[in-house]
């Protein structure tokens, strides 16, 4: 308004030309009531546009892209996260592993504890009846599990997150040392050719109590004591652990577990093909019809089983604590580990394979 004052005073000069001089006394000629409008006027217009800027930016900012940066979401690992909630797409499968285990392998510790009741006297049959326990120890947490997977949700306190937590890794370590006892066993009667036993029924039942009470009353302990409290985990999610990788102490026994593993079945691996190969130079042409053929045969199911079960999870732990501990938000990683874990519980169906080869 100003300025267009300025201009029509100059317009209306009759000189063909209007001077600057002309033209700034014309602006001073404006009285000072319209100077102070105008300068109403332009900050009316300014805190409207100011308003209208606010408006549009706190728009943006609550869409829900902005939202997962700018705001603190729910903690994939901790509290102290940055990083979002594991998405529920792999649920289903983790629901479908984990309920054909809870089936299968209730069925099948029912069938072999029964048929084992009568037959404890080995050093074998006392491992197979230990190995029934651990399973039916750990398919007791299972349904556990398979609630947190479905309602997404953990509602059983974060001590108790941690015990199941930590149940299936210890079910994997015991049915792994298990089977290495029962191959070791059968191994040594081989070269025996004798079928190695306990001289008295009680040193089967000493032998067993001395195995779990070191399990239940040292490693349990120390595992809920030291593992999960390094950080502060949010109460209703479980199994979401990984941030305890980032300790040197975890990491590298985490290392050394799976180097021991693969190493001891590597070699219970060499040692079986000898033997094999030893029974086909021995009965060269009949040997897939001896006895002893046969016994090994089941010997190298514990092999297979170990193999399928346990080293597609620990072969992929190498490359998890890399990564995980790089990326700590990958919920990729988190999936396909989570995913390899459970089906470590395969393993549960070991009695109905020892079943169908007994028959």
């Amino acid at each position: 308004m100003l300025l267009l004052t300025a201009r029509m005073s100059c317009s209306l000069d009759s000189s063909s030309t209007c001077s600057s001089k002309k033209w700034l006394e014309s602006l001073w000629s404006i009285p000072k009531a319209e100077l102070f409008v105008d300068s109403m006027y332009s900050e009316v217009v300014t805190s409207r546009l100011l308003t209208s800027f606010l408006k549009d930016l706190e728009k943006k900012m609550n869409t829900p892209a902005m939202k997962n940066t700018t705001s603190l979401p729910e903690t994939f690992g901790s509290n102290n996260s940055t990083c979002n909630a594991p998405e529920t797409t792999y649920n289903a499968a983790l629901i479908a592993i984990y309920s054909i285990v809870l089936v299968g392998g209730s069925a099948g510790a029912v069938s072999m504890t029964w048929k084992m009741k009568h037959d404890g006297k080995t050093v074998t049959s006392t491992a197979v009846i230990n190995l029934m326990l651990a399973h039916i120890l750990f398919l007791l947490t299972v349904p556990f599990r398979l609630s947190y997977y479905i309602l997404d949700e953990w509602k059983f306190g974060e001590i108790f997150c941690r015990l199941v937590s930590a149940m299936i890794h210890a079910h994997m370590y015991l049915c792994f040392l298990f089977y290495v006892a029962i191959v070791i066993m059968r191994i040594f009667s081989f070269f025996q050719e004798k079928t190695m036993q306990f001289y008295r029924p009680w040193h089967a039942t000493a032998t067993s109590l001395v195995v779990w009470s070191l399990v239940l009353f040292t490693v349990f302990p120390l595992y809920l004591k030291l593992y999960g409290i390094s950080k502060t985990y949010n109460e209703k999610q479980c199994f979401q652990f990984q941030d305890e990788l980032k300790e040197e102490p975890v990491k590298y026994m985490n290392y050394f577990s799976v180097t021991v593993v693969f190493m001891t079945i590597c070699a219970l691996l060499a040692v079986q093909m000898y033997i094999l190969m030893r029974l086909a130079n021995k009965h060269e042409g009949t040997f897939l019809k001896q006895q002893q053929f046969g016994a090994q045969v089941k010997t190298l199911l514990f092999l297979l089983i170990m193999i399928l079960c346990f080293l597609p999870y620990l072969g992929f732990r190498f490359f998890y604590i890399k990564q995980i501990v790089a990326n700590p938000c990958s919920l990729i990683l988190h999936a396909i580990n989570e995913i390899f874990l459970a089906l470590t519980a395969m393993s549960c169906f070991d009695v109905l394979t020892f079943l169908v080869a007994a028959h």
